[in-house]
């Protein structure tokens, strides 16, 4: 009798270690799936610098629902950072197959950076020509257990640039 207990309890123990592992298997793949697609839009453009809305969607193609922090951007030009977003200490809920969109997050390049590092930009706006941005979303998908940091990396069209303003 004694036997048959600890033969039951070391399979509880087993099949719960296993639904364990499988559970956060599950998990980390969730965090490769995520899916983040950003835009960059003018804004403004004055004497402060220029102005840019970045919209972007985080897309869950999973059945997993997962919770993230709010979205830090961070605007490049050929490796060379030109501008970042607020640090901003928000949960967001990302139900399993659904998205969530983040909008009307302004980036100000100031005028400085313009002249300097970001020279291609500010004539590309002046002159209404189409330009590719650089745009690094980083954000922490929070698996319950674990937390797992989240950044990618994609070159955007610019917005705007084409007619002069948005």
């Amino acid at each position: 009798m004694a036997s048959v207990k600890k033969i039951l309890l070391g399979l509880g123990i087993g099949g719960g270690l296993f639904a364990g592992g499988v559970y956060l298997w599950r998990l980390n793949k969730t965090s490769v799936n995520l899916d983040i697609v950003p835009t960059v839009k003018l804004h403004k453009l004055d004497l402060q610098g220029l102005m840019l809305r970045v919209d972007v969607t985080l897309k869950n193609p999973t059945r997993t629902s997962l919770k993230v922090k709010f979205p830090f951007i961070k605007l490049s030009i050929k490796g060379t950072s030109i501008g970042s977003s607020q640090a901003v200490n928000q949960d967001v809920a990302l139900p399993a197959f659904d998205e969530a969109k983040f909008e009307a997050i302004m980036i100000r390049i100031p005028m400085l950076s313009l002249l300097s590092t970001a020279k291609g930009l500010l004539q590309a706006v002046q002159q209404s020509q189409p330009f590719t941005i650089g745009v690094t979303t980083m954000t922490t998908i929070d698996l319950g257990l674990k937390k797992v940091p989240y950044d990618k990396t994609d070159e955007v069209q610019l917005i705007g640039a084409q007619n002069g303003s948005n």
